[in-house]
């Protein structure tokens, strides 16, 4: 009886020992999910990221360097429109909900799409050997110098964390992009703007190339509080 009683006694012990194991090992798994949830939705600070890739195009990686100029322009582009939405507070326009999405993962979303459609064009440039001329040159330089001069007066150079250089080869690519898309449109016997990004013939040449975002790091771009600050009104992740 008392044999009996002690392995009943070990069963049941063992069981309990199974029983918080089991838990220990799912508290264990849920708070490395939770960790790795809360790093992913913790936003970035852009300068200090330079290097994270935000969007692969046909094996090509594009930094966050690489895609600042998208950021910085975007981010101006809807400041102004902003401004005009609410001059004494523009947080406000940045934090308005139209069509199921903020306007600030919106326009987060366009920056992206535009840096994969120069990207795109600018390895087709590449492939058929298409250069700038030196007027081309010259006009991208003075492009160049506008918008870099703009940059550093307002700060927003030290806040995206770039240089010059980075700038500069950027517009460099999107002048080279802007070109081969002239010619792509002669080519298709389309105009220019159809092949501009979210257009169907851009989105159809798109479908044919393999591209992909890193969610897990252009998500977590603080979208409006880049290059500006804003005083977050409202949810707009």
């Amino acid at each position: 009886m008392k044999v009996w009683e002690s392995l009943n006694a070990f069963r049941q012990s063992r069981k309990k020992y199974i029983i918080t194991l089991i838990l220990l090992v799912t508290l264990v798994v849920l708070m490395i999910y939770g960790k790795d949830t809360g790093e992913r939705r913790t936003k970035l600070v852009y300068s200090q990221a330079l290097d994270e890739v935000a969007a692969t195009v046909n094996g090509t990686d594009l930094t966050l360097r690489d895609v600042a100029f998208y950021v910085a322009f975007e981010e101006e582009l809807v400041e102004e429109q902003a401004c005009e939405y609410n001059p004494e507070d523009t947080s406000e326009y940045w934090n308005v909900h139209v069509d199921g999405i903020y306007i600030r993962v919106a326009a987060r979303n366009a920056a992206i799409q535009m840096a994969i459609h120069d990207e795109l064009f600018y390895q087709m440039a590449m492939e058929e050997k298409i250069r700038l001329t030196s007027e081309e040159e010259s006009s991208c330089q003075l492009a160049y110098e506008d918008f870099w001069s703009d940059l550093t007066a307002d700060g927003k150079a030290k806040r995206l964390g770039v240089a010059a250089e980075d700038i500069r080869d950027c517009m460099y690519r999107m002048a080279l992009a802007q070109k081969y898309q002239s010619i792509y449109a002669q080519l298709q016997d389309v105009e220019y703007e159809q092949c501009n990004y979210g257009e169907a013939v851009y989105e159809t040449l798109l479908k044919e190339q393999t591209y992909s975002i890193n969610k897990d790091v252009w998500g977590r771009i603080d979208f409006g509080n880049v290059t500006l600050t804003h005083e977050k009104t409202g949810d707009g992740s």
